[in-house]
């Protein structure tokens, strides 16, 4: 991974992110994007849009009538490029259409996005109602379809090979990011961008998560989401996206790229026993089948940047898996949260703990988990970090699990 880019309710980049985490300062706010005073959650994980900017380009008509989570997504992929130094093509390669720049050959696109444009698809059946279907957009579709953010970076950037949109839920970034590894592992891609976003704070959302109860009740945002915490009473809508370059090591060490970490193993599973219920049993498998792909035991795991979102059930589902993958380990990693910082980001949230995870790597630091002040007793025998804790850090796992009984588990290394 040579490449970071990432907007989220911390700011619009990986220093902000970090030092939010490290700080523990929180992106949870009182709800402005409608108002909330019909429902009784009332927070959540804000972008500000104001940052998320374009230099004139191709496209830019259209993109600024795109749907959050297109812009969102494009804005961390630019970042991304930036970071990763990469190069533009050669003049030969160059795509004449419009004069626009183009990537090299041999990459692609890999972006998890689990409900795309459900606050344009909300806002468009509104109007049609209330104002007639002649008051409808031409850009509706296109701004609600869930390709569009892998689209957009793929037509902004001329990326004309595989464009690849994963929508697995919760888990989709995550998933997004395997695929990516295992096509550049196979030699079929030499580099990609993958990632996942997601952007629905829209009151549909609410409404159907209040419905299934999945939502905090609290009033403060101070005070919610709490991973972990025996007080926890569920998540907080938050949005955000993170995209990472990816290159085979031979075309990174050629260039002479930056090497953030190494994406070492991967997997991913299905299985529960209720559609919208996480299986300890599944995701044990998820996190084993990711530690034999990565050809290491538990024992050299130093950190999990867990999945919790501060779901009463969720979180004890996954420390449970986790109890049972580590059982036979010598050392136990710590474990650690980022929602408390940023809410539930959804198809981004996988990508934003690797965010977490190649800071804590280039770092030696694991963040804290934000808002844990009464440990829930039945992960006493858990290291669960409640304070920025300085330690060596080789590798972390990343877990990602979504309705549907969908898990996915990144192992990433120092390089």
């Amino acid at each position: 991974m040579t490449g970071i880019g990432v907007v989220c309710p911390l700011g619009p980049t990986v220093d902000d992110l970090w030092q939010g985490l490290l700080g523990g300062r929180s992106g949870i706010v009182p709800l402005t994007r409608f108002d909330p005073g019909r429902f009784r959650s009332r927070c959540a994980g804000q972008i500000d849009d104001a940052v998320v900017t374009f230099p004139p380009g191709p496209f830019q008509f259209e993109i600024k009538r795109m749907s959050a989570f297109v812009r969102y997504a494009l804005f961390a992929a630019d970042r991304a490029l930036e970071d990763s130094a990469f190069p533009p093509a050669a003049d030969g390669d160059r795509n004449a259409e419009e004069a626009r720049p183009s990537c090299p050959p041999g990459g692609a696109v890999f972006l998890g996005v689990a409900m795309g444009g459900l606050p344009s698809i909300e806002a468009g059946v509104l109007k049609q109602e209330q104002q007639g279907v002649r008051k409808t957009s031409p850009f509706l579709i296109p701004s609600l379809i869930p390709n569009m953010a892998a689209s957009a970076i793929a037509l902004r950037h001329g990326i004309e090979e595989e464009q690849m949109t994963i929508a697995g839920a919760c888990a989709s970034g995550a998933q997004a990011l395997g695929q990516a590894m295992r096509a550049i592992r196979s030699g079929a891609r030499t580099w990609a961008l993958a990632g996942g976003v997601e952007a629905v704070t829209t009151p549909i959302t609410y409404s159907g998560f209040e419905a299934m109860k999945a939502l905090s009740r609290r009033d403060d945002p101070a005070s919610t989401p709490r991973p972990f915490d025996r007080e926890r009473d569920g998540m907080v809508v938050g949005e955000a996206a993170a995209v990472f370059v990816l290159e085979d090591r031979a075309h990174a060490e050629a260039r002479g790229a930056v090497v953030h970490g190494e994406l070492t193993g991967f997997a991913t599973n299905g299985g529960c026993d209720g559609i919208t219920a996480i299986s300890p049993r599944h995701v044990a498998r998820c996190m084993t089948g990711a530690l034999a792909d990565a050809a290491v035991s538990p024992d050299a795991i130093d950190c999990v940047f867990a999945h919790a979102s501060g779901m009463v059930q969720g979180d004890a589902a996954e420390l449970e898996a986790l109890r049972s993958v580590t059982a036979e380990a010598r050392r136990k990693p710590i474990v650690t949260s980022i929602k408390g910082h940023t809410g539930h980001t959804f198809a981004a949230s996988g990508p934003m703990n690797l965010v977490g995870a190649l800071m804590a790597l280039r770092h030696q630091t694991v963040p804290p988990t934000l808002k844990l002040e009464n440990p829930d007793p039945a992960f006493a025998d858990m290291d669960i970090a409640r304070e920025a804790h300085a330690t060596e850090v080789r590798r972390c796992l990343v877990n990602a699990s979504g309705f549907g009984g969908i898990n996915a588990g990144l192992v990433v290394s120092r390089a």
